[in-house]
């Protein structure tokens, strides 16, 4: 159940795994939907500020230009990288810049600059690229090539299936009066949030490496 075929066999072999590939394609399909959630706490994440950091709607969006621009930027480089070091290598380097991007949001709370986010949504959306250029292909890859618009779709399914929880977590979170209370208010809500996606990202890459 590894995703050892990195080494050995890289992308541009497009070399089958051997053995189960229940597991990694497990495993794959679980930083579909990573990115499906980080995406989907985007624009709750975006009204939030505007409420209680007093932007206008011109200035929230540019988290969205973080967003969008870590991929624009990083798509080229985070295919080179797959390509050089292999799957694994590429997923796991993905969800640690994720991470860490994620723990970024901690500080920047307490700032309370919206400059901060910016930045720190910058550094969580280059893992992302890096994690979805790498998942993406592995998961085409990962046995049949016949069968390989299926597990595409299935994993894009789970992909879907964050990006429609993403908002109903950061509402809850962000716009639920009492939850924000029984968090610390507004400020450490987001701690809280952005302070447990590292660990939840963080334990899949340790079982991926």
């Amino acid at each position: 159940m590894s995703i050892e075929t990195d080494a050995a066999h890289t992308p541009g072999g497009l070399a089958l795994p051997a053995g189960n590939l229940r597991g990694p394609l497990a495993f794959a399909i679980a930083c579909f939907l990573i990115w499906g959630l980080a995406y989907g706490l985007l624009d709750v994440l975006n009204k939030h500020f505007q409420d209680t950091l007093s932007i206008s709607h011109a200035d929230s969006a540019w988290l969205q230009i973080a967003y969008f621009g870590a991929y624009l930027l990083l798509s080229v480089p985070a295919g080179m990288l797959l390509n050089a070091r292999g799957y694994k290598f590429g997923i796991v380097t993905g969800l640690m810049v994720a991470a860490v991007g994620a723990l970024l949001f901690i500080p920047a709370a307490s700032a309370g600059a919206f400059l901060a986010f910016v930045r720190s949504m910058f550094v969580l959306a280059a893992g992302l690229c890096i994690l979805e250029t790498s998942a993406d292909t592995y998961v085409n890859v990962l046995g049949d090539p016949a069968k390989a618009p299926q597990r595409l779709n299935l994993a894009q399914s789970f992909n879907a299936l964050g990006v429609f929880f993403g908002p109903l977590i950061g509402g809850a979170v962000f716009f639920s009066p009492t939850t924000t209370e029984a968090l610390g208010g507004a400020t450490r809500s987001i701690q809280i949030l952005y302070g447990l996606i590292p660990l939840g990202v963080g334990l899949l890459a340790l079982v991926v490496w």
